[in-house]
């Protein structure tokens, strides 16, 4: 059976409602969790525009690797 494409609409909802979670993220004080969530609402993302597979295989990548230490943690001091 194939598999349609989802519409056009319902991406550009989805686009948005990940946008709208991490902006929320980038004003919650709540550490270390914060980059999980983001994670976690980037996989959702993929989940929900069709690229399962490529969220899965993230996965296990966080799952080999749990703690990260995002090397973009600090501005680089270009705007």
């Amino acid at each position: 059976m194939p598999v349609l494409p989802k519409p056009k609409v319902e991406h550009t909802v989805i686009k948005q409602q990940a946008i709208n979670k991490l902006k929320s993220l980038q004003r919650s004080n709540d550490g270390c969790n914060v980059h999980g969530s983001a994670e976690t609402v980037i996989c959702d993302f993929l989940d929900a525009a069709g690229y399962e597979e490529i969220a899965r295989e993230f996965r296990k990548v966080h799952e080999m690797y749990p703690v990260a230490v995002p090397r973009y943690s600090r501005p680089s001091g270009r705007s």
